[in-house]
């Protein structure tokens, strides 16, 4: 097995995206997404963790290096992440990679509690020394859907009685059409029109819509470039007479839809058009034939009217054993006005000693 950090994307991205495909990796595991995250958010290279079997690309775990940490390319904006490894051998070489420069710190967030390659990075790094700190992040619902089918899939008779409701209500107002598109024609506009939606409303007034941020909306803009490129793009809106209630940015791969944002124009509230969309969808998905509808975010109460079921995101930071980290951990778990004085020393001392 020969290993290596490569400090580019681009020169990987053709043996990562066919790793990702034997692996069935999340599309948020692919190269480009990780690419238009570094572009959008960071000012930095990324070190990409690799390992090679028989001249094949076996693993990769991109990171950065921050002031003697290691971090995920993460923020508020990523469902998922972590390493994408063929087996378990893999998995447990590449956190070896992670610790073996002996960082003061290593923080990992947004992955799957479930995740085998979690369990080889808490082995190696408690036999390394460092001290461990697993936090639960985020529930996203999940909607199974092999060998399901059927209009309102996964509601309850009461929550799919009172969408039909709102749906007859609505259809009194004008014609109801959903439109569905890859991006292949007029993306610009559509793309506009959908941050519109996803931005009405109350995101808007707390500055967490997609267009409130420059970085933000550059990120989902190279997203959807390099979806529609891939064929993972879906851009869906909820239309009546041709004006757009509700939208969707999604990817679909040929597994999973994959949710990422979405909003509604608050004037049409009483319609509920956010989740008469997602009925469709969910119902689109099914027919399709993909395995799962994933919400992906927080388990909101109106994405639980649809599945129970949710995959817990967790964020896992190791601290080192040293001076350093027993500062950084202290204060990580809320000790500040203790680890601030021991921070002080061990930067006296030199730091990572």
């Amino acid at each position: 097995m020969r290993t290596g950090i490569v400090e580019a994307i681009e020169p990987l991205a053709p043996d990562w995206d066919a790793l990702a495909a034997r692996t069935g990796a999340p599309p948020f595991m692919r190269p480009g997404w990780i690419e238009a995250w570094f572009a959008s958010f960071a000012g930095d290279r990324p070190s990409v963790a690799c390992a090679w079997r028989e001249g094949r690309l076996a693993g990769v775990l991109p990171l950065r290096r921050r002031s003697g940490a290691l971090t995920s390319p993460t923020n508020a904006q990523t469902p998922w992440f972590g390493p994408l490894a063929e087996d378990a051998t893999v998995a447990r070489i590449l956190a070896r990679m992670v610790f073996a420069y002996a960082p003061r710190h290593v923080h990992l967030a947004h992955l799957d509690a479930t995740d085998p390659a979690l369990i080889e990075v808490e082995r190696i790094a408690a036999g390394s020394g460092y001290r461990l700190l697993r936090t639960a992040i985020q529930r996203s619902p999940v909607v199974a859907l092999s060998g399901r089918e059927g209009p309102a899939l996964g509601l309850r008779a009461k929550d799919a009685a009172n969408l039909r409701r709102r749906e007859r209500r609505l259809a009194e107002t004008g014609r109801i059409a959903v439109e569905v598109s890859d991006g292949g024609h007029r993306l610009d506009e559509l793309l506009a029109e959908g941050l519109h939606l996803e931005g009405s409303g109350w995101k808007q007034q707390r500055g967490t819509a997609i267009a409130s941020r420059d970085d933000t909306r550059r990120f989902y803009g190279a997203v959807a470039r390099w979806a529609r490129a891939e064929g993972l793009l879906r851009l869906a809106f909820l239309r009546v007479d041709g004006r757009g209630l509700a939208f969707q940015f999604a990817l679909q791969d040929a597994r999973a839809y994959w949710f990422l944002k979405g909003g509604y124009d608050p004037a049409a509230a009483r319609y509920a058009p956010g989740r008469l969309l997602a009925r469709d969808m969910v119902d689109r998905a099914a027919a399709a034939g993909l395995e799962r509808f994933e919400f992906l975010g927080d388990a909101e109460p109106w994405k639980l009217e649809w599945t129970r079921d949710c995959r817990e995101r967790v964020r896992v930071q190791a601290f080192a054993p040293t001076p350093a980290g027993a500062a950084g951990r202290l204060a990580h778990t809320g000790y500040r006005r203790y680890a601030r004085p021991l921070a002080k020393r061990a930067l006296a001392r030199g730091g990572r000693t």
